[in-house]
């Protein structure tokens, strides 16, 4: 209530500050008083406003002003004194005259004129009315009555509004994934819900409540954060499990024990996404250190033909893998179709090392660089020894003399790529894309400030990491449960892990690599390509494409032709 406008309004009205009106006008200040005697010095029998100086009333005034409202009407109710008429005039009686009483107003403990009370206060002759009449009535103690009426005839009963609300809170909820520090803990409703649905089970609970839907509506909206939709996409099945638990507790203690569970998963979640908040940063301060997140987004069809049959055709997939650099928002997307290369490790790690090599050098002596890599946590892609591998072969090569490799809580692994990969979903849904280097012109125009650099993947530019895997140790170490990794040429055999994002936690130790491992690195010189030719389509994928060539002009329907399969 007091972040309300008309209640803060109030508040500056009472103050004698300035405030904008219901109307948009802005009301000035009330200013303290500027002359020393507003009163006819000759006529005015008061001794007391000749002798009242600027500076005392200025004085009074900003006491005044610092009281709240009832305390100034008590203040001026105490300067103001009543007495009886001396006298009437002629054929006026006590019963027929309209004057009961007469005022005189007092200044420390001095008589003045009203002109100069009012002066002095610098207050209507309304609000002195108002006091007066008041005074006449009986009333000494004041309160300020504004807005407080009760002549309200279609005021809603507050046992309905208790109701309704008894109502909302009876709803299965569930709290949003990300951003929950931003989002002031949002819950999310069933999307099958809505705000008539809900009134109408209001209704149907409570048939004897005579109430209307925009009351109903009007309480939801301004008491409740809530929305409608659970978050369906890449949700966290430990919040689901939570979720279910919770809508099958029987007893308040189990419904709290479930609660505390899931806040404690929470915050595991929000230390994660407090850590990639520092890397960054971190990252802006000292030009030594490079922090990027990497994500592939889901797959990216083509041709993308709108009639009917479409949804039963297999068509041909592309992959986007985005590298977002987290110091200056620098976006790189490494694009390629099936027939290329997959989309496993082996591909995720050709990529990293091709962005590694074309935009960083090798170190000279001396020098140091760091690396943090952040990621989710799929094992297929990000969080295996392959992965693992190609940073410690980057580590060798002396292109970093540290990498940590971190992820984020599997479920709550919203990455500044998401928000990149949520541009082109918007881009693409007004884009016509019937070959795969068309989607290059979709990506590169979801972003017109600082659009992302396109990184098209030939099959060349994959690697095989065979050679670099041999005598690879991996005894007594789960890779899968690390939250974070580091690597460092210091002790490049070894591998130091924590299973979270406390830096409090030590480090353990693992060692991975033989102690010829270097000089194995070295005789290296460039790395194999991983295939050597164009991997082949499914005969039901290739019968599908040349199907759709029909729909497509001739100089596309060429390509999909040639493809193999």
């Amino acid at each position: 209530m007091d972040n309300w406008k008309n209640v803060k309004n109030k508040k500056l009205r009472n103050s004698g500050k300035e405030y904008t009106s219901r109307r948009k006008v802005i009301v000035p200040a009330i200013r303290p008083p500027n002359m020393q005697q507003v009163c006819d010095k000759n006529k005015c029998p008061w001794q007391q406003c000749v002798i009242l100086t600027l500076a005392r009333k200025i004085e009074l005034f900003n006491e005044f002003y610092n009281l709240t409202y009832d305390e100034q009407s008590a203040l001026l109710i105490s300067c103001i004194k009543v007495n009886n008429p001396k006298r009437r005039r002629q054929g006026k009686t006590d019963a027929t005259s309209r004057r009961f009483c007469s005022f005189k107003y007092y200044i420390d403990d001095s008589q003045v004129c009203k002109n100069t009370f009012l002066n002095t206060f610098n207050i209507t002759r309304r609000r002195v009315m108002t006091l007066q009449d008041k005074i006449k009535s009986g009333i000494l103690i004041l309160r300020d009555g504004r807005g407080k009426h009760i002549n309200r005839p279609h005021a809603i009963d507050a046992s309905v509004k208790d109701l309704i609300r008894q109502h909302i809170n009876s709803l299965p909820r569930q709290p949003s994934h990300y951003s929950r520090l931003t989002t002031d803990n949002l819950q999310c409703l069933s999307s099958d819900l809505n705000l008539c649905k809900l009134y109408r089970s209001f209704k149907n609970k409570y048939p004897h409540i005579n109430t209307s839907q925009r009351t109903y509506n009007n309480v939801f909206r301004s008491e409740f954060k809530l929305r409608f939709g659970y978050p369906r996409s890449d949700t966290c099945k430990q919040c689901d499990f939570f979720y279910n638990k919770l809508i099958a507790a029987d007893t308040e203690e189990e419904r709290k024990n479930i609660e505390i569970d899931s806040m404690l998963h929470h915050s595991r979640a929000e230390q994660s996404y407090d850590a990639l908040k520092k890397d960054t940063e971190f990252a802006r301060l000292n030009s030594s250190t490079v922090v990027l997140c990497v994500d592939l987004q889901q797959v990216l069809f083509c041709p993308t033909l709108t009639h009917s049959n479409m949804f039963y055709q297999r068509q041909l997939s592309n992959y986007n893998f985005a590298i977002h650099n987290m110091r200056n928002n620098a976006v790189s997307m490494h694009l390629w179709y099936e027939c290329i290369a997959k989309r496993g490790s082996l591909e995720i790690a050709s990529c990293i090392l091709n962005f590694i090599e074309s935009n960083y050098n090798i170190l000279g002596h001396g020098e140091e660089r760091k690396l943090i890599i952040w990621s989710d946590r799929c094992v297929g892609q990000n969080n295996n020894w392959r992965i693992l591998n190609m940073y410690s072969y980057l580590v060798s090569c002396k292109y970093f003399t540290e990498i940590h490799q971190t992820f984020l809580s599997t479920g709550h692994s919203f990455l500044p790529c998401d928000r990149d990969f949520a541009l082109i979903e918007k881009q693409k849904k007004t884009a016509k894309v019937l070959v795969p280097s068309q989607w290059k012109y979709v990506i590169a125009n979801a972003r017109l400030e600082k659009p992302f650099t396109i990184v098209e993947m030939s099959q060349v530019d994959f690697k095989d990491f065979s050679s670099l895997e041999r005598g690879m140790t991996k005894k007594n170490l789960k890779i899968t449960q690390a939250m974070w990794l580091k690597l460092s040429a210091d002790a490049p055999m070894h591998v130091s892990i924590r299973e979270s994002h406390n830096t409090l936690r030590p480090w353990k130790s693992h060692e991975i690599r033989h102690k010829n491992f270097g000089e194995d690195i070295l005789s290296i010189k460039d790395l194999p390509p991983a295939y050597q030719s164009p991997l082949a389509l499914t005969k039901e994928k290739k019968k599908d494409l040349l199907d759709m060539c029909k729909y497509i002009p001739q100089r596309y329907s060429d390509f999909f032709k040639s493809l193999p399969g």
